[in-house]
């Protein structure tokens, strides 16, 4: 279903560190997020993931800029590494941006889930409640015919009904949304640059 000009064309954009060592873990979870997503909503929702959402020929950096102005909210693995990846960095920090704009204080638009540590996430993210899924965060293909596998659907089921909430009480569309590019490192200052 395509969005009228103008609006959202992405429920969710959803954010990770690729690595190779995770890929099938990271797809399985946006597959079952989208999944129960969409069940919370009662219609088909709609995921901007990089593998998914961009096609042979396309220039993804744009593609990338695009899927960020275009979702409601954002579902973020984080990890060290992810606080570590100048492209993680600018999707987390452009939604940061839209809530700072927002004035939006008690609640954002990124629903993250902790992938491994949070020690050593930045103070700004260490103050957002996030959904644990490291005790299920494995990187042997066996983990998905285990019953610790039953559980992180359970947990990932709890996720998709507070990405529902958060979806429904999205603000109206503004087609200036901010898109941060390059941010520094989450240490430093972080400058917004207007793309």
């Amino acid at each position: 279903m395509a969005a009228p000009p103008g609006d959202y064309t992405y429920d969710v954009f959803f954010s990770y560190k690729r690595h190779g060592l995770t890929l099938d873990w990271t797809k399985r979870i946006h597959k079952l997020v989208k999944f129960w997503l969409s069940e919370e909503l009662a219609r088909e929702a709609s995921l901007f993931v990089d593998e998914d959402s961009i096609e042979v020929g396309t220039r993804w950096p744009e593609k990338l800029k695009e899927g960020l102005r275009l979702s409601r909210c954002m579902v973020a693995v984080w990890s060290p590494s992810y606080f570590q990846s100048d492209w993680c960095l600018s999707e987390w920090t452009s939604f940061r941006e839209r809530e700072k704009r927002l004035d939006m204080r008690s609640h954002g638009l990124i629903a993250p889930m902790r992938f491994h540590d949070g020690e050593h996430f930045p103070q700004d993210a260490r103050n957002v409640e996030w959904a644990d899924v490291a005790p299920y965060a494995y990187t042997v293909p066996a983990f998905w015919s285990s019953q610790r596998a039953l559980e992180l659907e359970d947990v990932l089921k709890a996720f998709a009904a507070s990405v529902a909430r958060i979806i429904r009480a999205v603000p109206v569309f503004q087609a200036d949304w901010p898109v941060v590019e390059t941010p520094a490192p989450p240490t430093g200052k972080i400058e917004l640059a207007r793309l």
